[in-house]
């Protein structure tokens, strides 16, 4: 566009725009636009000579102001609502666990889509995915029965040990493992999972190995119901023994001078001396009792519908 020629309304709005909040000079203004530069800077002054500078610098704010988006939707049952609480309280009933969040909202009776009941259990109740726990606790004094079998074979040979390990095969059990929606940081075991699959088929697959040992492999087979009443009574037989046994000892523990009282008073100074020396993050040990210093293991048979096992 050459110099004296008019310039229409769109050009002019476009002038002022590329001047005032992208600030352009003259030169860049007339390359992108094909304006004379003199006629871009005579039309600038113009328009501050007929409007004051506060609107320039008003359209300067607008310019450079953040975009503003309308608010999403809100939410169909809030945090806190009584939806959302009868969500939790269904999640925390026992007969729930191993449910994931949609059929968690379907027993809340929450018309909800899938996503959005995942959000709901995680962002309000801080809920999360976790593997089920299914082996109790240990308690202290099996932690302690841990420490000292350790101890003991520590200074035992190495020819002494036989390890074993098992396995089971269920065919016909869920397959997987389920996962439990609890709040984060909860107790698992207060979320524990009652096992009552009911197999169609169970085989346990057991292996043996020992240091320098040769001899023939064990075969493991299923006792018949004959068997089975001969070997409850000859564990009841040996139970009994057991018992008897362990009287004698806890009997001879309380006797000073007898062997038992000598090793019941070595257990319970190096227990005494353990704790005068145990670190903040260790366990404490208590002093032992006769009957935990004695004490027998007992077999015992399976009481349910369990696969009871018997070596020839």
């Amino acid at each position: 566009m050459t110099k004296g020629t008019s310039i229409l309304q769109e050009l002019c709005i476009a002038i002022l725009t590329l001047h005032s909040i992208v600030h352009m000079q003259w030169n860049e203004i007339s390359t992108h636009l094909k304006v004379h530069p003199e006629s871009a800077r005579q039309m600038i002054q113009r328009s501050k000579a007929h409007v004051s500078d506060d609107f320039f610098a008003l359209l300067n704010d607008v310019g450079h102001d953040e975009p503003v988006y309308p608010p999403g939707p809100s939410q169909k049952y809030p945090k806190g609502s009584e939806e959302s609480e009868r969500l939790k309280d269904v999640a925390l009933k026992p007969e729930s666990f191993g449910k994931n969040p949609v059929q968690l909202a379907r027993l809340a009776s929450l018309d909800i889509v899938p996503l959005t009941a995942y959000k709901y259990i995680h962002q309000h109740h801080n809920f999360a995915p976790y593997r089920p726990h299914c082996k109790p606790k240990l308690s202290q004094n099996n932690i302690l029965s841990h420490i000292q079998f350790a101890q003991w074979a520590l200074t035992q040979l190495q020819e002494s040990f036989i390890f074993t390990d098992e396995t089971w095969i269920e065919i016909g059990s869920p397959q997987g493992k389920l996962n439990i929606w609890r709040p984060v940081g909860s107790d698992p075991y207060d979320f524990a999972i009652p096992t009552d699959s009911r197999p169609q088929f169970t085989l346990m697959l057991s292996g043996h190995f020992a240091n320098r040992y040769w001899g023939e492999p064990y075969i493991w087979v299923r006792e018949t119901r004959s068997e089975r009443k001969e070997h409850v009574q000859e564990l009841r037989f040996e139970n009994e023994q057991k018992r008897k046994y362990q009287e004698q000892l806890c009997t001879n523990a309380c006797i000073p001078g007898t062997e038992e009282h000598s090793l019941l008073e070595s257990i319970n100074t190096e227990i005494h001396n353990y704790n005068q020396n145990w670190l903040p993050n260790e366990p404490r040990q208590m002093p032992q009792c006769p009957e935990w210093a004695f004490k027998e293991e007992v077999g015992e048979r399976s009481k349910g519908g369990g696969m009871d096992w018997w070596m020839y």
